[in-house]
């Protein structure tokens, strides 16, 4: 309800309709990814917030504030932040994503469902007659180290299709707000 109001309330006063020119090629993409190695120690520091967090039952979106927040005071130049700095966008993601992903050790071995996903997971499990706990890995071990591999395949083959398609989903911004708004409705 809360995301169909701003909708209504952003086509009413008009603040969006036109589209914006949205342009981005491979070679900015590659030119990104290229300088990403300068910020290992953020990316390490926003991986082992995100997998604490996920392990204990903070959650991605706590992962995703401490992330941030911790690379802001590490900065050197702290009043970039907030304007587009590219250690701003990924500190936060990459400790949202580790939470995500470290959340289903809990899960896994112990029952303990570590975030909303986790709980459903745990549901599907139980479904299937797997009951998570420290015997899953004894009684089902080609089930979650089928579930382990799967995830790192999901994240190499993510990475891929994200490189690949930022262009594509990038030219969305040329659209017309008003043409959107309604397929966000439905």
């Amino acid at each position: 309800l809360f995301g169909i109001s701003e909708i209504l309330l952003t086509m009413e006063e008009r603040l969006a309709i036109k589209g914006h020119a949205a342009k981005i090629s491979l070679k900015v993409v590659l030119q990104v990814w290229m300088s990403l190695p300068r910020y290992w120690a953020t990316l390490v520091r926003s991986s082992l917030i995100g997998c604490w967090l996920g392990i204990t039952p903070g959650g991605a979106i706590a992962a995703s504030f401490m992330g941030y927040n911790v690379a802001k005071r590490f900065a050197k130049d702290k009043e970039s932040f907030g304007k587009g700095r590219i250690e701003g966008v990924f500190a936060p993601e990459t400790a949202a994503h580790a939470a995500g992903t470290s959340a289903l050790l809990p899960m896994l071995a112990l029952g303990i469902p570590g975030s909303g996903t986790a709980a459903i997971l745990l549901g599907g499990l139980m479904v299937w007659g797997l009951n998570p706990g420290p015997l899953l890995f004894v009684e089902h071990k080609s089930f979650v180290w089928g579930t382990i591999a799967s995830m790192y395949l999901g994240n190499v083959i993510g990475l891929v299709l994200v490189l690949s398609t930022v262009p594509i989903f990038a030219s969305v911004l040329r659209v017309p707000f008003a043409a959107i708004a309604p397929m966000i409705v439905v």
